[in-house]
């Protein structure tokens, strides 16, 4: 059958009305951008988020997205300094993300799941902040620890619950740190791997803490875990050369020693900067323990020249290498030590060590 002119006229603006209003429609949904880069659209209901999962109606078929695999939420009514906020503190530029989130009130949103976002940005940046830059580590730590007990459904309580044990960490509390590790914090996630990076926050806190037979009890617990996946064979690697310095540390630094080259030797740095930056901090202690300051000092030098994008184990590494440069007659490199250390880690632990 033909159809008339008027008809298809009428049917086609039908079409254009429908292709002005799609996006429309997109811009009024929530999206859960996930780890595999898929930006995932539809509604997120008020009970629609665990500590684990956040779930989300897509055309009306309910789909649920672990919170591991989650790299942001965007809300539909979203203030734009929010947008920017997340964007920013993603980028590592937390001083910008804390002037967007200072423009906002979260007691003046109506939606709720917008509210705690702000209310969790706005501690996140000033944890971050604190742990690098020298912020006020003593606020960041109530801030996000406020959110954490108010909020223990939002998909941010892992994450917060291991921020708040690296704020303890940095003010020395490591029983504290260890809590927040622990089953009732980062501990608790329902993802092995989640448990094995517990397993080892908490030996590394329990080394700070000169506990060392129960740092390496936990560090055991990791190796001996029945996971094998990559990331969880990755966390392991980590397990041995925390055991590796409890063994310095317990008066058994060879046996530290053999177990740390047998790391290196096996491993590719490209793979795992920080597990090599790692390493070579523990050969360091190793050497110490068998005083052989050179050799220590040059195991803390690798870390510092090579495989400084773990930032925890590049402090520590300059503050053992302005000990160390002072111990072997170099003062003015042991300023630079001192100096770079307080430039990029103010906020680390290993600043007031200096």
């Amino acid at each position: 059958m033909l159809f008339s002119t008027r008809s298809l006229l009428a049917a086609a603006a039908v079409a254009g009305v429908a292709l002005v209003l799609l996006p429309a429609a997109q811009a009024q949904m929530d999206i859960v951008h996930t780890t595999n880069k898929k930006q995932n659209r539809g509604i997120i209901p008020p009970d629609g988020m665990t500590a684990a999962e956040v779930s989300i109606d897509m055309a009306g078929v309910v789909r649920k997205f672990p919170a591991n695999e989650i790299t942001k939420v965007v809300f539909s009514e979203d203030p734009t300094e929010l947008t920017s906020a997340r964007n920013l503190a993603a980028d590592k530029n937390y001083n910008g993300a804390k002037d967007q989130l200072a423009k906002l009130d979260p007691a003046k949103q109506e939606r709720e799941h917008i509210k705690q976002d702000i209310i969790y940005y706005k501690a996140y940046v000033d944890a971050r902040l604190a742990l690098t830059e020298g912020g006020n580590k003593a606020d960041a730590a109530s801030a996000l620890f406020k959110f954490y007990k108010a909020y223990p459904n939002s998909y941010h309580f892992y994450e917060a619950a291991e921020m708040l044990g690296d704020l303890a960490v940095a003010t020395g509390k490591y029983e504290a740190a260890a809590t927040f590790y622990g089953d009732t914090g980062l501990g608790g996630a329902p993802w092995p791997e989640y448990k094995l990076k517990a397993g080892i926050l908490t030996g590394r806190s329990l080394i700070l803490a000169t506990k060392f037979d129960d740092a390496a009890k936990a560090f055991d617990a990791v190796s001996a875990s029945g996971e094998n996946n990559a990331e969880a064979n990755a966390l392991k690697q980590h397990a041995i050369v925390g055991k590796a310095h409890c063994l310095a540390e317990t008066g058994k630094p060879d046996e530290g020693i053999a177990m740390l080259s047998d790391v290196v030797a096996k491993n590719d740095p490209q793979l795992d900067g920080k597990l090599f930056a790692r390493a070579y901090n523990a050969l360091g202690h190793c050497y110490l323990k068998q005083s052989k300051p050179k050799d220590a000092l040059m195991s803390f030098l690798k870390t510092d020249l090579l495989f400084f994008t773990d930032t925890d184990a590049h402090a520590e590494a300059l503050s053992k290498l302005a000990t160390l440069w002072d111990t072997t007659g170099h003062a003015d490199r042991a300023t630079d030590a001192r100096n770079k250390l307080r430039d990029r880690y103010s906020g680390s632990i290993w600043a007031t060590k200096q």
